[in-house]
This record gives C-alpha cells, sequence and structure tokens, in this order.
C-alpha cells in the first residue's frame, strides 16, 4: 500500500486553495502524571508480593515465645507488546505536491503514536472495575470488594457498593476507605490520595467540589469536607475514558501501583526503496501497563 498521486490528485494543482491538515494541537500528556515508567529489558516483568509477620500475641510468664514466618503470594506476568504503524508514499507524489503535505505527513505518525499511548495506559483505567485484561496480583480487578490477603482474614474493598455518584457524600466515603485500608499484614497504611480521575463530562461539577470552601449544594454555612485545601485531592480530567460517570481518586505515582513498562522507546526511521523509489516512515516502540497493588486506588463505577 502507498500513497499515489491519483489519490491525491487537488494536491497537484498550485492553484490556491485552504487545506485543513493538522490545524489542531493535541492536549498535554496525561498518562504519565498518575503512571510510574520503568525501563524493562526482558520480554516481559514478573512481580509478586510478600505478607510479614501478623501481630503480637500475649505471652503469659514462664510460657515460650510464638513464632511466625512471612508469606509468599502467587507470580503474576505481564508481557510486553509491540505497535507500530508505517507509511509509503511514491516517489512522484513527494516531488509533484504542491502544498507541502505529504512533507508533513510523516509527523502525523507521531501523533498518532502519542494518542495509541494515552489510550493503552488508560485502558487499565478502564477495566478497572469488570474486566479481566488488567489483574492485580491476587487475580482481581484493581478495584473491587473482595480483595484477599494473603495472611487470611477479611476481605478488603476499594470500591464503593453501591455505587455513588461523583460528589461530597462520594468523596468523603473514598477518604475514609483510604485511611481506613490495611496493609497485607492488617496494619493500617497511610495512603495519601492525590488524583480524581474524571471524563470531561464531570470536569465542571470535580472543579466546584474541590475549590469551594463551602459545602456545595447546600443554603448553610458549613465547610466543605472535600475542598482540595483538606483533602489534597486535585482534578486529573481524562477525554481518553470510555465511561462518563465513574470516577477514582488515586495516590500519587509511585504510591499506586499503576506502571508503565518501557521496554522500547517510540522510534521513528524513514527509509527509500531502491527499485521504486518510494519514501517509507515507520514508527514503533514495546511497552506494557500493569497494576501491582490494589491500594492507592479507589473508585465508584456509577
Amino acid at each position: 500500500m502507498a500513497t499515489l498521486t491519483p489519490q491525491f490528485f487537488e494536491l497537484l494543482e498550485a492553484d490556491a486553495k485552504e487545506i485543513f491538515f493538522k490545524q489542531f494541537d493535541q492536549i498535554p500528556e496525561l498518562w504519565s502524571q498518575l503512571f510510574e515508567t520503568k525501563n524493562s529489558v526482558r520480554g516481559y516483568e514478573d512481580r509478586m508480593r510478600i505478607a510479614g509477620f501478623g501481630t503480637l500475641a500475649t505471652k503469659s510468664e514462664g510460657t515460650p515465645i510464638g513464632f511466625d514466618d512471612p508469606v509468599q503470594g502467587a507470580k503474576a506476568r505481564t508481557v510486553h507488546t509491540t505497535y507500530a504503524l508505517g507509511w509509503r508514499v511514491t516517489m512522484e507524489m513527494m516531488q509533484d505536491d504542491q502544498h507541502d503535505i505529504m512533507n508533513r505527513m510523516a509527523a502525523d505518525l507521531a501523533d498518532s503514536t502519542r494518542d495509541h499511548r494515552e489510550r493503552l495506559a488508560w485502558s487499565l483505567i478502564d477495566d478497572a472495575f469488570t474486566g479481566t485484561t488488567f489483574t492485580g496480583l491476587e487475580g482481581d480487578t484493581l478495584l473491587a470488594s473482595d480483595h484477599t490477603p494473603i495472611r487470611g482474614g477479611s476481605d478488603q474493598s476499594n470500591i464503593l457498593s453501591p455505587a455513588v455518584a461523583l460528589g461530597v457524600t462520594g468523596i468523603e466515603a473514598i477518604m475514609t476507605l483510604a485511611r481506613t485500608t490495611q496493609t497485607e499484614e492488617g496494619r493500617v497504611t497511610s495512603l495519601p490520595q492525590s488524583f480524581v480521575v474524571v471524563h470531561p463530562e464531570l470536569e465542571h461539577q470535580l472543579y466546584e467540589l474541590l475549590n469551594t470552601e463551602k459545602r456545595v449544594g447546600t443554603n448553610n454555612n458549613d465547610v466543605s469536607t472535600v475542598v482540595s485545601s483538606r483533602s489534597g485531592l486535585q482534578p486529573l480530567v481524562v477525554p481518553y475514558k470510555s465511561s462518563t460517570t465513574s470516577w477514582t481518586v488515586h495516590a500519587p505515582k509511585g504510591q499506586n501501583s499503576l506502571q508503565w513498562n518501557d521496554r522500547m522507546p517510540v522510534e521513528m526511521t524513514s527509509a527509500g526503496d531502491a527499485n521504486t523509489k518510494d519514501m517509507q516512515h515507520f514508527v514503533c516502540y514495546r511497552a506494557s501497563v500493569q497494576q501491582s497493588e490494589w491500594r492507592g486506588n479507589f473508585g465508584s463505577n456509577f
């Protein structure tokens, strides 16, 4: 497949015309604000979890001290995928283009790559509630009500059930979940929350919630419990999300276990075909996204 002159005959004419191509800039990169990037040197990444010791027990006088052992969980593997796209254009098309569109076309591969990387990363969040594409170390989805600790004991939840719409009540419930989450050993942990991820449909409502010092939607003078100055939350508006009503809350990157594995960074190359004199442009990268720990991630699938 190649771009030929008959396909773009209008570009061969030198008469003045307005051509709309690459008129719009892409939005700033979003996924890197939430995902930690790590370089990989293998075709896959393995991860596992280990729980330390349980709590202390009463020791009666004259009796021996009880002993405990760490516990190892199952291993999970994430295999990298190669993503690529190419474009081929004939010598004649490049030479006869009177409007310099073909010379600008190769740059569009970079924009396509950037868009693809965003969609790859955010597909993990799309899959977080009910999907099976991305699972954590206990084999469950990122957001669930039945996360099982490997030392045993009660399941833990990082999802609002029943689901609650974005609002004061929902954010308060998430803040409580975050502050009462326990480690694999059953110890209360500190999980500072940083980002509220929403679709643009919820952007204005979220801005109001996080920037109004008084409680939103009431006639009284109650202080807001979720305003950014108290909760530490900030908005992350993601148009790549498929759901317009679900919302999630995350610890900062590096603490939320959301990871982008870079096996091969984006590589763009060009080469000429000696037989046809066509020009070929290629873009390629290898990567994967993964979750390891559910802790540090919370949400409501409203």
